[in-house]
């Protein structure tokens, strides 16, 4: 493999971004049937809630596997520890409506493809200093050039 070349391609990584974010979209509409005054509804919610959540993270973990980069890094414990914070907010019902899991494949696929890859090469440079998520990708892509200059 050349040092350059991304580990991810840019269908794969746009295919994941797209299930991430199908994934959370469901997870919002089914955290809005939590807000119905039913009581059945707000059972089915929870009961839904938790099994969605651990699929779409087995389905991210076994789709990272297979192209060799690893979505639970345990040997980045500050990583691990926000990919695992995430995976406990998602479990619980009413946070599940956050983009947590579209957020977690985002970094990874920074991370595994560097700044010169997609989807960091499609981040402009402004609009990094403009929000306080941009500042967070900024950083991930500064450590990311690091990483391929050693």
């Amino acid at each position: 493999m050349e040092p350059n070349k991304p580990k991810v391609g840019v269908l794969t990584a746009g295919a994941m971004l797209l299930v991430a974010g199908f994934f959370d979209l469901f997870q919002l509409v089914e955290t809005m049937l939590g807000f119905l005054p039913t009581i059945v509804t707000q059972i089915l919610v929870f009961v839904i809630t938790t099994p969605v959540t651990v699929f779409a993270y087995l389905v991210f973990i076994i789709w990272f596997a297979f192209l060799n980069v690893q979505f639970f890094n345990i040997k980045k414990p500050k990583k691990f520890l926000m990919r695992m914070g995430g995976f406990l907010l998602e479990s619980l019902p009413f946070l599940t409506a956050l983009p947590i899991l579209s957020t977690s494949v985002l970094f990874a696929l920074i991370e595994a493809n560097g700044s010169k890859g997609f989807p960091g090469s499609f981040v402009p440079k402004f609009l990094l200093n403009m929000t306080p998520a941009g500042k967070v990708i900024g950083k991930t892509l500064t450590a990311a050039n690091d990483n391929e200059a050693k």
